[in-house]
């Protein structure tokens, strides 16, 4: 029974669906044979589900041949609801779990509670108090809330930086349940549209050859805004919303390409960049056009690649 505690869809169908109650658990019944060759086993066997209090023990009357009289056996073990469940599996671990379970789904709105039971592991060796105000902090939260400053910034909430970075995968969590699994698509200062204090780091690629000393390099965002950019001797620059588009590149002259800005854009304002050609690729998507929007509040006479009405038609 604790290995099934373990297993992330048994715990979500143990606690929110009603058919799976009650349980009901299959006895063995000793054989002939065993009455024969272990007749105290078997004594021990009866006299410990005599001593069962969770749940309800149905019993049957069995003929041997060894015994003069019928001897009542325990049939099947049914148990009622999770509460019985977890006494039943005489287990401190899973009765702390559920304990914690049951307060937290007490605190939670409905949106959030299958994701608690699914994402136990993240709730452990926590307070309660911060649990709650993690849960408090998930159902105010909205998409771009940050406005672009630092996190520690996000004033309202009563929690610091230090509570993002204890609470991070947990609030991720928490959100994807409110929000469709759109933050840990886009990370939680994406989402947030919070800066990242200059510890994002970009792709810079050249697409024509030597234009820069290597094929691909890592820049910090903030470095690119300041002595990085003046490195950047290409006349065109291609911001790129996703890392991952690289190898889909083709070879330009006199361009680089920026891949992985998401949100963090502020460097465009750089004024090496002044009489630059800049393009800008996204997804067509609500974040990506929020990002196409933020590009050009820093460059408005950027140029959009394939983030247009005519691609979304096609």
């Amino acid at each position: 029974m604790q290995r099934q505690w373990q297993r992330k869809q048994f715990r979500l169908e143990m606690l929110t669906s009603v058919e799976s109650w009650p349980k009901q658990y299959t006895v063995g019944i000793p054989s002939a044979s065993d009455i024969t060759t272990t007749p105290n086993a078997i004594l021990e066997h009866v006299a410990r589900w005599q001593r069962v209090t969770v749940g309800e023990v149905a019993w049957r009357d069995v003929n041997y041949r060894a015994s003069s009289e019928p001897i009542a056996m325990p049939l099947h073990w049914t148990l009622a609801r999770p509460s019985d469940w977890v006494r039943a599996t005489a287990d401190r671990k899973v009765a702390t779990d559920f304990d914690l379970l049951e307060f937290m789904i007490g605190h939670a709105a409905p949106e959030m509670c299958n994701d608690l039971i699914i994402n136990l592991k993240l709730l452990r060796n926590r307070s309660r108090e911060e649990l709650v105000e993690a849960l408090q902090l998930a159902g105010k939260l909205m998409p771009g809330e940050a406005q672009g400053r630092p996190l520690r910034l996000l004033a309202g909430h009563g929690v610091d930086t230090k509570f993002f970075e204890r609470n991070r995968h947990l609030l991720i969590s928490l959100l994807d349940s409110r929000f469709g699994g759109e933050v840990r698509e886009k990370g939680l200062h994406g989402f947030l549209d919070a800066s990242t204090d200059g510890d994002h780091w970009l792709l810079l690629m050249p697409l024509q050859r030597g234009l820069l000393p290597f094929e691909i390099q890592q820049v910090r965002s903030q470095e690119l805004s300041t002595f990085a950019c003046e490195s950047i001797q290409a006349s065109r620059i291609l911001v790129v919303e996703n890392r991952q588009c690289w190898h889909m590149l083709p070879k330009l002259d006199d361009t680089i390409a920026v891949l992985g800005s998401g949100l963090d854009l502020e460097w465009l304002k750089a004024e090496c960049l002044d009489g630059k050609d800049i393009a800008y690729w996204g997804d067509i998507d609500t974040w990506g056009l929020a990002m196409l929007a933020r590009a050009r509040q820093y460059r408005p006479q950027l140029t959009a690649v394939l983030t247009d009405r005519q691609t979304f038609e096609r």
